[in-house]
């Protein structure tokens, strides 16, 4: 209190009038000692509690002049911003589709990225008139800054139809409202309890074996056209078996699991797209056919980048993912983006990578639709996850990549975490430990691989060719190395290797300048009609760089051929 107003108070003044007329009564009838005891007594302890008085006043002002400028309060967060930050902080896993009736875990995540510890109340009550909740708020008590926590609640789908809903999360006085989406639709009225897949009519003539026994099921009216079947693998959607056929070549059999309205349609977006492409660096498609069944019948490959023990040098994994790349670039200039690129879809055969299920992939002139039916979380792209990373387009791709890259190289996915939320909190807030310190042997593809991963797509590569282009940097410096090598200790079989891979590098790339120079040294390890071959292509390859002409695919696959043959040393055609 300040002195001024202390001595003006009307209830002290009040108090020293009725004091005075005590110590005159006291006088009057104890005698004047008795009074004049009281009053030394009394102004003491007055005196005591001005002296304290005082010196809290003194104090204050001290503290005041020492501290006016070293130590300002911290600024509040501006209100908008904390808002921003607000939205920002939740993730709310809401499947894009959901069957009516069916009860689903709804988990609701929060990283506080504020720079104080708060309090935050998550209001669902919007979402509860699509939905029964088990609750239609979400309580986080002192989460700390950077802390990331979680709850699920219960939801059981009503009604039909496209949701859209606003989520609102309060802290304090500030409150900010998220959006979400997702569908209702109808059960479906099969429910297959087995991976079997479910019965599809067939012809009544087509339903017996051959000796008119007992009727097959579809699935062994389909084993039935083949010498051998056996399973090697299931994903999402489909059980894929190795077959042999009657003619010994070995395919795949892609088979979905059910006939589910969503599997249907992800089975025939799957058929729609593949079919349109043809490439060395994508898996073949031979046939399709909905009877007896729906099936897939492909090239068959060894193994998968799933399998393979990791990590891998950085020369090998870079010519994986420019392999894949490559695959890539061929399906974007058709117009089709994969979305689920991930170790287990990218294939190998014969060392060569092989990109495969097209089943979540779209065609580029679709709606930029944001979220797919199902993904890979651990491989996905913020916009995958969020809306306001913007649409899925070729860069989604180059963001996938970049995470298959990163496992190769550190054996571990970019992001890791207990459930979706956790892991789509992590891509769309956090940024991945760069490679390079958990694999010293990485750093040289470390900027590859953090541009691959930006969490904006304008600040990744572009496409995939200016993906090739940096990776082509590395490998081609590390192939040039090893020509020099190779020649320095007239080591022919590794020196023409060398230059035949210096020479499909940049084939691939375009760069017809580089090409030639090392077809010319690739020639020198060339011998018969297999040199007349390499040659004839480098003649053609003059006259498209004299006239400005791109390298077609089929001139690419001729120069495979011919550099194959010149490793293994064959001589004639």
């Amino acid at each position: 209190m300040h002195m001024g107003h202390w001595f003006m108070d009307d209830d002290i003044l009040e108090g020293l009038v009725k004091l005075f007329v005590f110590i005159v009564i006291v006088s009057a009838i104890f005698g004047r000692a008795a009074g004049f005891i009281i009053f030394i007594v009394i102004a003491m302890w007055f005196g005591h509690l001005i002296k304290h008085l005082l010196k809290d006043v003194s104090k204050s002002r001290r503290y005041k002049r020492r501290y006016p400028k070293t130590v300002p309060p911290v600024p509040p967060v501006p209100k908008e911003d904390m808002k921003d930050l607000l939205r920002k902080s939740v993730i709310i896993e809401v499947p894009p589709k959901v069957h009516a009736g069916e009860e689903i875990p709804l988990r609701i995540g929060f990283r506080n990225l504020l720079r104080g510890t708060i309090n935050v109340e998550i209001d669902l009550g919007d979402l509860s008139r699509h939905l029964d909740l088990s609750s239609t708020r979400v309580y986080f008590r002192a989460v700390r800054p950077g802390e990331y926590v979680s709850q699920t609640v219960t939801a059981v789908p009503r009604g039909r139809g496209r949701v859209s809903a606003k989520v609102v999360v309060r802290s304090g006085m500030v409150s900010a409202k998220v959006k979400v989406r997702t569908e209702i639709i109808e059960r479906p009225k099969i429910e297959p309890k087995t991976p079997v897949p479910a019965p599809v009519p067939v012809p009544a003539g087509n339903r017996q074996d051959s000796t008119g026994g007992t009727p097959r099921t579809p699935l062994e009216e389909l084993f039935a056209r083949y010498r051998k079947v056996e399973p090697i693998g299931e994903g999402g959607f489909a059980r894929v078996y190795r077959a042999e056929k009657h003619d010994g070549s070995v395919v795949a059999l892609k088979v979905p699991l059910s006939l589910t309205e969503e599997g249907g349609k992800t089975f025939l977006r799957e058929v729609r797209n593949w079919s349109l492409l043809s490439h060395p660096n994508i898996v073949e498609l031979y046939d399709y056919n909905i009877f007896p069944l729906p099936y897939l019948e492909m090239e068959y490959c060894e193994t998968s980048l799933a399998k393979l023990e990791k990590p891998l040098s950085p020369e090998k994994a870079a010519r994986i993912i420019f392999d894949v790349a490559e695959g890539l670039k061929y399906a974007h200039s058709k117009g089709v983006i994969h979305r689920d690129l991930k170790p287990s879809n990218i294939l190998l055969k014969n060392g060569r990578a092989k990109v495969s299920d097209w089943g979540l992939s779209k065609l580029l002139k679709e709606s930029r639709t944001t979220h797919t039916v199902s993904f890979t979380p651990l491989y996905a792209a913020p916009e995958q996850i969020s809306s306001r990373f913007g649409g899925t387009d070729e860069r989604t791709d180059v963001w996938q990549i970049g995470a298959v890259l990163y496992e190769l190289l550190t054996g571990r996915p970019p992001f890791e975490g207990e459930d979706f939320v956790e892991v789509a909190s992590k891509i769309t807030l956090e940024e991945p430990v760069p490679p390079g310190q958990l694999n010293p042997d990485a750093k040289p593809l470390e900027p590859v691989v953090m541009k691959c991963l930006a969490k904006n797509k304008e600040e990744r590569y572009q496409s995939v060719e200016e993906l090739q282009r940096d990776l082509a940097e590395f490998l081609g410096k590390n192939y040039r190395e090893n020509l020099s090598k190779s020649v320095s200790i007239n080591d022919l079989s590794r020196s023409a290797y060398y230059a035949g891979e210096l020479f499909l590098l940049y084939l691939k790339l375009n760069d017809l300048v580089n090409a030639l120079k090392y077809a010319d040294d690739l020639a020198h390890y060339a011998r018969g009609g297999v040199r007349e071959e390499l040659l004839s292509l480098r003649e053609q390859l003059r006259l498209r760089l004299e006239n400005g002409l791109d390298v077609p695919e089929e001139l690419v696959e001729k120069a495979e051929i011919i550099i194959h043959k010149i490793k293994l040393g064959f001589e004639g055609v």
